[in-house]
């Protein structure tokens, strides 16, 4: 009826205008459903459901949950699915009593399909109507449809066109004609050939995650961090490594759930001297979080299975990450400590003692600990071995942020004028310092002062002269900058001396 229908829905994570791209996680993995060809990017967690589903173990439905309701803001998911799988769809007799009048395929692949069916119904005046269910829920009643090609148009513009795509194999002018529309018919199910295929190996994770053009994470997405979560291995270790490597993201690695601390240690090490060990960060252990509800495939029903299930840190630590970007601006600030504390969590696997703590940092591994009350990622390490220049993933994270944001900011003097009074060399200089002054000033870059406290650099130099870009090179269009920039460390260890006097000796 006419009118206006609201409705009601419940988002997890946070509210506000806060959302850096750099906070951003790209998570690989399994789904109940969803696009396979491309990420889709999340920004709250009924937009997971709305696109991949339910929960099922081995999918990616608990990880998503746990970093929104951690504090995460954009997530990118790219599904992965095995050899074999297909979409399912359903054929609608028409009046004229051919086969096929229309057909109705699923969007993407899976024996999710098989919950999706779709009912025709008398139209109110003329023509029919269709009706969408998915897992007992109607999603849509269309108005009446006129025609097969009506029909066709409507719902492939629809709201259930991430779930389903209209076709037929009539002429055109058949499809105009009323005759052929599809026969009122009770709901049926997107069964056909619908099929999770074989069972997701780690063959797929890796190719998801490939560097030349068969990647599906695509370096235009910007930096961020990117994970496999409850995927272990070398195999997917080198492959999240080499992907942050070359697309300026940083891996966040995570162990086996049986694995123990001694075991986390020794694989961790096996990538100190990775070419990509500066952008690599290893968490130990799993964390607890509220078991989901379980959505029967056959039936539709869902149950609760017990109070707890345990997942990978990968998402709380992306979680935390995202919340650290937020709050400093950038990814100076890491998502360790006080930032970090557990929303949701509801606890570890395993119990990490202070001295498993500082053994796990002393091995590059960055321990999950219960401070207090709350569970909280102590360590800020990346596993590299060169711990001059990259101790902290946050090194890494800000380099990664600074190039996306020179080269951005670049783009706009492609094909600029190359005058002889130096205003090019001039502009360009002035938008690189333009872009690395706020981060000074947000504490991401180092500034050097000498004894009497005058400042002898604000962290970043910037230099696009004549000497840099002679006139034999300008004439080739070769335009040279240089940028140095010194990237703010992480406190991770405060040491304080408390000195009791008694009561006739000077205070400290």
């Amino acid at each position: 009826m006419p009118g206006v229908n609201v409705t009601t829905a419940v988002r997890s994570g946070p509210v506000g205008a806060g959302d850096i791209v750099a906070g951003q996680v790209f998570m690989v993995g399994e789904a109940e459903r969803g696009p396979t060809d491309e990420p889709t990017l999340l920004r709250s967690f009924s937009d997971y459901t709305t696109y991949y589903g339910n929960y099922k173990s081995s999918n990616l439905y608990a990880h998503v949950k746990t970093y929104f309701d951690e504090g995460g803001t954009r997530c990118h998911v790219q599904r992965v699915v095995g050899s074999g799988a297909a979409a399912g769809s359903v054929a609608l007799t028409s009046n004229s009593g051919a086969s096929a009048g229309m057909t109705l395929t699923a969007s993407t692949v899976g024996a999710w399909a098989a919950n999706l069916s779709v009912a025709v119904l008398a139209a109110d005046s003329a023509g029919y109507r269709l009706q969408f269910v998915l897992d007992g829920s109607t999603l849509l009643t269309t108005r009446d449809l006129v025609t097969v090609s009506d029909g066709i148009n409507f719902v492939n513009a629809s709201a259930v066109n991430h779930l389903v795509v209209a076709s037929t194999t009539l002429t055109d002018a058949q499809a105009d004609s009323d005759s052929n529309n599809p026969d009122t018919a009770s709901a049926a199910a997107l069964s056909g050939s619908a099929s999770d295929g074989a069972a997701v190996s780690n063959t797929e994770i890796i190719a998801a995650l490939a560097t030349d053009d068969t990647g599906k994470l695509s370096p235009n997405l910007n930096t961020g961090a990117v994970c496999a979560p409850g995927r272990t291995g070398a195999a997917v270790w080198d492959a999240l490594a080499a992907h942050a490597g070359a697309f300026n993201r940083v891996a966040l690695c995570a162990f086996g759930a049986a694995d123990a601390a001694s075991t986390a240690k020794t694989d961790a090490a096996g990538y100190y001297a990775d070419a990509n060990a500066s952008s690599m960060a290893f968490y130990w252990p799993h964390v607890k979080v509220a078991a989901p509800a379980i959505t029967e495939l056959a039936t539709g029903e869902s149950t609760v299975q017990g109070a707890t299930i345990t997942v990978s840190p990968e998402s709380y630590a992306a979680a935390a990450r995202s919340r650290a970007v937020q709050q400093a601006g950038g990814p100076w600030r890491v998502g360790a400590g006080a930032i970090s504390a557990g929303r949701n969590l509801k606890g570890l696997a395993s119990d990490v003692t202070p001295a498993t703590g500082d053994a796990l940092d002393a091995a590059r591994v960055n321990a999950i600990r219960k401070v207090g009350d709350s569970i909280r990622v102590y360590g800020a390490r990346s596993v590299s071995s060169d711990e001059s220049n990259w101790r902290y993933i946050s090194m890494r994270d800000t380099m990664n942020y600074i190039v996306f944001g020179v080269e951005e900011r670049m783009e706009r003097h492609v094909f600029s004028v190359i005058d002889g009074r130096g205003n090019t060399f001039g502009v360009i200089r002035a938008s690189i310092k333009a872009f690395l002054d706020p981060i000074r000033v947000a504490g991401g870059l180092y500034e050097a002062f000498d004894d009497t406290g005058a400042p002898v650099d604000p962290g970043y130099s910037v230099r696009v002269d004549s000497t840099i870009n002679p006139a034999t090179q300008l004439a080739t269009g070769l335009v040279k900058a240089q940028v140095g920039i010194r990237v703010s460390g992480v406190a991770d260890l405060i040491d304080i001396t408390i000195t009791k006097s008694n009561l006739s000796a000077p205070l400290i």
